[in-house]
């Protein structure tokens, strides 16, 4: 796994899980995720003000 580069990622919580993102990223999905189970057990990130 990559090492977060402290210039341009920004490091949070969701629901007690570390997360670190791009700052565009942040910028265009916000910073308010849901993170729950998909069908296969795999992990879901849902950015809580995305469209669509």
């Amino acid at each position: 796994m990559d090492e977060p580069d402290e210039d341009e990622d920004e490091q949070m919580d969701i629901d007690g899980v570390p997360f670190a993102a791009e700052k565009d990223f942040l910028e265009k999905y916000g910073t308010s995720f849901t993170l729950k189970y998909g069908e296969n057990k795999e992990v879901v990130l849902t950015a809580d003000n995305a469209e669509g």
